[in-house]
């Protein structure tokens, strides 16, 4: 395929880079026959305006006007800025292709939109080629949304304002420049990572970061990166002043070297519990909000202007963070980041059919969101839909989960999810957690869109071999469903999980309930992996990887589950 005939509206970096996406993307992807016969504009929506001589005609309104200048009722005109920054517009008119968003990071949005739709394509792992999709596998509803098609919805508007991956202890620069690439192509809009990992790896992943104008958050467990005398879980007293003025000093000079694309500052206290003492557990809450404050100001007098959020977790499975205690002022100047850890992954995170732990987080983030609301503040869920130490490396497919979730943020007014990344440690060589959690990253980058469960899911199988595929959806749902009722024993074991039944020197109340979920698991296990390995099709492989992996973890633990259950 020849030079595309592309027209970029104005120089900027992240334009460029569109640019060269829409070329290289249709290099590989649109055939050596392809017939280029059209123009591609890229650029903002107000470049739109300056520089297109006329609007396409509204046939509702009978006069020319800009999708993003069209009120959805009443048909009144819509100022751009009413949208979410993220939005864009694909806009197919005879020989031209419009490709503009409402920012430059929209514009090449809707670059790779466009692309998607157009070549039949699908990023659905980082690193690997895009996927090809039949189009005759899709539904009507897929089949409205192709970018060729002038009735395509006029604005793409994202169901999530801040979306985004978390990776905390991840060194591993190839993969994550892959990751780089694949969060941009998926539509993802912030890499969040520890100051320990941004200052060993930020230099490399910096300019790659700045030409998909992705945002940076740093922070995590980071105190120890400010503060190397704290070596161990010590829990810091935050209502000490004495040791803040320097640690805040460091943050200010340390953020005032990072590139533009800083967005946010999210630094949390030790990952330890509480003193249980009700007004011992208000101090600290309270000073540590202060505390975040303070790097706000902070950051301000220095002319450096990015959020600043406070975290309200379940540090050690205590309730003490995690719930927003009457007498403790919240949210006056920084955001919420708000994280639940030991959810039971196989039900509702809902109020009324819930178990009582997840019933009691659930209630406190409904707080938290009133009270963000009422603030004018912004709340964002922090979830672990891809972490093999809260779900193990008997590791589940969630796709309900995942959905289920996103609608109820949705129903409480939370407009930010993130969604962290951990890596398996104590797996074979041969089990790749990177494939294994791509699965649910994949949908989770859909359903922050809005994109619907049935769409994302068909196209991710398409990655699978078409003689193999829906055996192995329905074998991966059933498998997956069974996981992740592991996830409810994280509670009651904790600091431990089933898969850390050799650290446990006592027997375990639940061992009998474990050692059955566990029988019933291994049944499934062989019988998909008995199918699996007498099949055929390039794609097989990694699929044969993991079901081989599982029966061989879940054996194990059933014969040391069983020793346990005999100690009791």
């Amino acid at each position: 395929m020849g030079k595309l005939a592309i027209r970029q509206l104005r120089a900027h970096p992240v334009l460029s880079f569109a640019s060269e996406e829409l070329q290289a993307i249709s290099e590989v992807y649109a055939g050596a026959t392809a017939v280029c016969a059209k123009q591609w504009i890229i650029g903002t929506w107000s470049d739109c305006e300056r520089h297109l001589s006329a609007a396409p005609l509204d046939p509702v309104a009978a006069k020319p006007a800009w999708p993003w200048q069209k009120e959805a009722e009443g048909g009144q005109e819509r100022a751009g800025d009413e949208y979410p920054e993220d939005a864009y517009v694909i806009l197919c008119r005879e020989d031209v292709v419009i490709l503009a968003g409402r920012c430059e990071r929209a514009a090449l949005y809707a670059v790779y939109a466009y692309c998607k739709e157009e070549f039949r394509i699908e990023w659905v792992y980082p690193g690997e080629a895009a996927v090809r999709v039949s189009r005759q596998a899709d539904g009507p509803e897929r089949e409205q949304t192709r970018a060729h098609d002038a009735d395509r919805p006029a604005v793409q508007v994202p169901s999530m304002r801040r979306r985004g991956f978390v990776y905390e202890n991840l060194r591993d620069e190839p993969y994550l420049l892959a990751v780089i690439d694949w969060l941009a192509k998926n539509r993802i809009n912030e890499l969040f990572m520890t100051f320990m990992l941004w200052d060993e790896l930020g230099s490399a992943l910096a300019p790659e970061l700045a030409k998909r104008d992705i945002a940076l958050t740093l922070g995590g467990h980071s105190m120890k990166f400010f503060m190397p005398e704290l070596m161990e879980k010590n829990q810091l007293d935050y209502s000490d002043l004495s040791w803040q003025d320097g640690v805040i000093a460091g943050i200010v000079q340390y953020c005032g070297k990072v590139p533009s694309s800083l967005t946010r500052i999210s630094l949390w206290p030790e990952d330890s519990a509480i003193a249980d003492n009700e007004a011992e557990k208000k101090r600290f809450l309270s000073g540590y909000i202060r505390f975040t404050e303070r790097i706000k100001e902070a950051l301000s007098a220095a002319g450096i202007e990015i959020a600043v959020e406070h975290i309200a977790y379940n540090a050690g499975l205590s309730w003490d963070m995690l719930e927003l205690l009457d007498g403790v002022e919240a949210l006056e100047r920084n955001d919420v980041l708000f994280a639940y850890w030991g959810r039971d992954y196989s039900r509702p995170w809902s109020f009324s059919d819930s178990r009582a732990e997840d019933a009691r987080a659930a209630r406190a983030l409904e707080r938290w969101a009133a009270k963000a609301a009422d603030k004018n503040r912004n709340i964002c869920v922090f979830e672990y839909y891809s972490d093999h130490f809260m779900l193990s490396s008997l590791f589940p497919a969630l796709p309900e989960r995942v959905y289920d979730d996103l609608e109820l943020f949705k129903q409480l007014g939370i407009d930010s999810v993130t969604n962290l990344v951990v890596p398996c440690t104590h797996a074979g060589t041969e089990y790749s957690w990177k494939w294994a959690q791509g699965y649910n990253s994949y949908l989770f980058a859909r359903c922050v869109w809005g994109d619907s469960a049935e769409a994302a899911l068909a196209d991710y199988w398409q990655y699978a071999p078409a003689s193999e595929r829906a055996f192995l959806r329905a074998a991966v749902d059933r498998v997956g469903s069974k996981l992740a009722r592991l996830t409810r024993y994280n509670f009651p074991l904790f600091p431990a999980r089933v898969v850390d039944v050799k650290k446990m020197t006592a027997p375990v109340a639940e061992a009998g309930d474990i050692r059955a979920e566990l029988k019933q698991l291994e049944a499934e296990v062989q019988t998909t992996l008995a199918h699996l390995l007498g099949g055929e099709g390039a794609g097989l492989e990694p699929f044969r990887t993991y079901f081989n992996h599982l029966g061989e973890t879940i054996g194990e633990l059933s014969r040391d589950w069983a020793e346990n259950e005999v100690l009791g």
